[in-house]
């Protein structure tokens, strides 16, 4: 409660009722269970892929950053039927595309080729696909986090003639009511930025759990962690989700904790039954007035960004890199202080937890850091404390 009355610190708040009516902020709450592939062998990467489908997952989340057999890659997988995303570099990209153009992929396959914060700025006609999780990676504070993946949509929409989809990629961390209000008010500075360039477009907001909060020590605590990370983006209308498996700081893709993944998400249908009820929070005094305070402060941070020249222009005066430096430090030593907790790493402590190599013979889920914003692990210095 502390955070969201410090965040409405400027907003009269009196009554415990919404008299304004409000109406849900999106119309369906069904969302692509996603499982990551990180292609290094096409052939390997198709048995994994096809494992999830027949096991519970509806969407596939492609990691390529090689030269690619596509066809090979994508043998009997039927993308007209689910949720894909396509990670790639420029180098794969028009080889990508043509494969597509040549199958019916289907109205939800997406590729997403966004070097903005390389310092490239690339026309997306029809559908414009970004990835924004780097800034809630890097420490950034909730408010910022939204001006800035306001501001990074804008540099495309100014860019782009034809747009007729919006596909991105966010980060959602582990504050369970700020998260559900974070997905609601991006959705929100959406279609509100859409209504000033005169635009309609359908929005995708593809989830993926954080990995800012996920640790080697008591790994198994950080399913816990992802599992109210993706409760939180599916309450808050993501439309598909990512839970990365608890070992992935520290241990390859393995069928277990992909296995638990999944499970994760199934349980959160199935059993607890979230996707029955759109937008489930709406009505709800708390959520909707964090809802509206997020989008406002956003809003006026996205507004100082633009009168700079946008975030190109931030990026290169190091602007933005100066902020979440900032934010970056602040929790940071929320953290080391105990203000903000991560159970089994700075309280509840096992006194006998070994440290567990780093076994991963390459970086899977990570973000590398771009135009100088570099991500941040809150449990590192604890972990670097253990002993072998």
């Amino acid at each position: 409660m502390a955070k969201f009355e410090s965040i409405c610190k400027n907003k009269a708040v009196k009554k415990e009722n919404i008299i304004d009516k409000t109406g849900p902020v999106f119309n369906t709450n069904d969302w692509a269970i996603c499982e990551a592939i990180y292609v290094e062998d096409e052939k390997l990467a198709n048995i994994q892929a096809l494992n999830a489908l027949q096991n519970g997952a509806s969407g596939l989340v492609f990691h390529i950053s090689k030269k690619t057999d596509f066809a090979l890659l994508l043998k009997d997988i039927l993308l007209e039927h689910i949720y894909s995303l396509f990670k790639i570099n420029s180098e794969n990209e028009k080889e990508l595309n043509n494969y597509l153009s040549s199958i019916n992929c289907g109205a939800n396959c997406f590729v997403e080729c966004d070097n903005l914060l390389n310092g490239t700025l690339k026309e997306q006609n029809s559908t414009i696909s970004i990835n924004t999780s780097l800034y809630q990676e890097a420490g950034s504070n909730t408010i910022n986090e939204l001006a800035f993946s306001l501001a990074h949509l804008n540099e495309y929409l100014n860019v782009s003639s034809i747009v007729k989809k919006i596909h991105i990629s966010m980060s959602v961390g582990g504050d369970f009511f700020m998260e559900i209000a974070k997905v609601r008010a991006l959705r929100k500075l959406i279609n509100f930025l859409l209504n000033e360039y005169k635009l309609t477009a359908n929005i995708h907001i593809h989830a993926q759990t954080t990995l800012i909060n996920k640790s080697t020590i008591d790994s198994y605590t950080n399913m816990l962690r992802s599992t109210t990370e993706a409760m939180s983006a599916s309450i808050g209308g993501a439309n598909s989700i990512l839970v990365l498996p608890f070992d992935i700081e520290f241990n390859n893709q393995n069928d277990f904790s992909s296995r638990m993944a999944r499970n994760q998400q199934l349980i959160l249908k199935d059993e607890s039954y979230l996707n029955k009820v759109a937008d489930m929070a709406a009505g709800s005094y708390y959520i909707e007035t964090f809802t509206e305070t997020l989008c406002e402060k956003a809003w006026e941070q996205f507004k100082v960004i633009e009168s700079k020249r946008g975030l190109s222009a931030c990026l290169k005066s190091n602007y933005i890199q100066d902020i979440i430096t900032k934010d970056a430090e602040i929790l940071i030593q929320q953290f080391k202080e105990g203000k903000l907790v991560l159970v089994g790493v700075n309280k509840f402590q096992n006194k006998n937890e070994e440290k567990i190599k780093d076994t991963r013979s390459k970086s899977q889920g990570e973000l590398s850091a771009n135009a100088g914003i570099k991500v941040i692990n809150l449990s590192q210095s604890f972990e670097n404390l253990l002993v072998n």
